[in-house]
């Protein structure tokens, strides 16, 4: 409920509050020489949040640029430690990053499953050839429920759709694996 209550205040965006972007704005000397001063934190931040500083750095450090540039320039924000303005700006960043990432892999999966999948040639035809040797060796009740079964009916579906039992099923396919197993060693 009080995530509801949140989500609906509105804020009001006054334009002296508003963040420069940093794509646009080169920091200026003073802005420079604060940020070389205060880098240390950047470093602190991602060991307290057991974050590899190979990887979120970058991230780590745009908010980090971010939290200097507002610091120096918007001046009711004084009134707390700049680390405090900092740490939040880096959390932000992290966080923007990590969304980010998320609705990339959502797209990514979204696409996959929509993707028809390249089926592998020589997978299909060694099936359609094991199929082939089954058929010349089985009879026609164990190739049925084999065939049933490899179209991913389970045992008692299978055994439902030939009117047998499930245990005649598990009978059946054994001992068209044992022909199989028998056929396969004899070839090699």
């Amino acid at each position: 409920m009080p995530r509801i209550a949140r989500n609906t205040r509105r804020k009001v965006s006054l334009p002296e509050q508003q963040a420069p972007a940093l794509t646009s704005e080169v920091l200026s000397s003073e802005e420079r020489r604060f940020a070389a001063e205060q880098h240390n934190l950047i470093y602190t931040y991602l060991s307290e949040k057991g974050l590899y500083h190979g990887d979120y750095y970058d991230i780590a450090a745009f908010g980090y640029l971010r939290a200097v540039k507002r610091y120096l320039t918007e001046p009711h924000l004084r009134k707390y430690a700049f680390s405090t303005i900092a740490w939040r700006a880096m959390c932000q960043s992290i966080a923007a990053f990590h969304r980010s990432e998320e609705r990339r892999k959502a797209a990514e999966r979204a696409y996959a499953e929509n993707c028809p999948v390249a089926a592998d040639a020589w997978d299909d035809l060694e099936g359609d050839l094991i199929l082939h040797d089954l058929a010349a060796v089985s009879s026609q009740e164990q190739y049925a429920v084999a065939r049933l079964r490899l179209q991913g009916y389970s045992i008692a579906e299978a055994a439902l759709a030939q009117g047998v039992s499930p245990k005649r099923v598990r009978k059946l396919l054994k001992e068209l694996y044992r022909v199989y197993l028998a056929l396969t060693t004899n070839d090699t």
